[in-house]
């Protein structure tokens, strides 16, 4: 073997070299876009699931506070019928204290 068919081979080793380093450096590229577009299609459906999921708490949140709301206004109207149903109750007693203040 001569010198020249040491350097063609070498040469030959480093164009084979170039190619294999240029497929790599390839597939690294479409290794890595490929998982940004996974990663986003990831973080997309984590967001989808995530505003359903808080779409649903707040649903039950509201529910809540309108039976609790209804609740309340329930026990406040009672409340406001009993004081209203005392005063009529007691009207005539007052008119009678008035009147007798009045007579002394």
């Amino acid at each position: 073997m001569g010198k020249i068919d040491v350097l063609r081979g070498i040469k030959e080793a480093e164009l084979s070299a170039t190619t294999l380093l240029e497929d790599a450096k390839s597939k690294a590229v479409q290794t890595l876009t490929d998982a940004r577009i996974k990663a986003a299609g990831i973080i997309k459906t984590a967001n989808e699931k995530s505003q359903v999921a808080t779409q649903a708490s707040l649903d039950g949140a509201r529910e809540s506070a309108s039976v609790e709301a209804d609740k309340v206004s329930t026990e406040g109207e009672s409340a406001l019928e009993a004081i209203h149903s005392s005063g009529v109750n007691r009207r005539q007693d007052a008119i009678k204290l008035v009147l007798s203040g009045f007579s002394e």
